[in-house]
């Protein structure tokens, strides 16, 4: 979380397990970079055993954005 302290190494995943802990499923996939170029992501989330239903958003997603085929630049020295 930007600019923001974490206490320990899971602190990061605070919001996956919201979601998980209530058996809703979840997908996170490449949404860019930051100007920094470090990834970054979302996340869908669907009703509860609609996991398909998911899986298929990400699915069309994915096909019409093609982020999983760009690479952040390479800084050379």
């Amino acid at each position: 979380m930007d600019g923001v302290a974490q206490d320990n190494y899971l602190d990061w995943m605070r919001s996956a397990y919201f979601v998980s802990v209530l058996g809703n499923p979840a997908l996170s996939v490449p949404a860019g970079f930051t100007a920094g170029g470090l990834p970054s992501g979302s996340r869908f989330v669907g009703a509860h055993r609609r996991d398909l239903t998911v899986l298929q958003i990400g699915h069309a997603y994915e096909r019409a954005t093609r982020w999983s085929s760009h690479h952040p630049g390479i800084a050379t020295a």
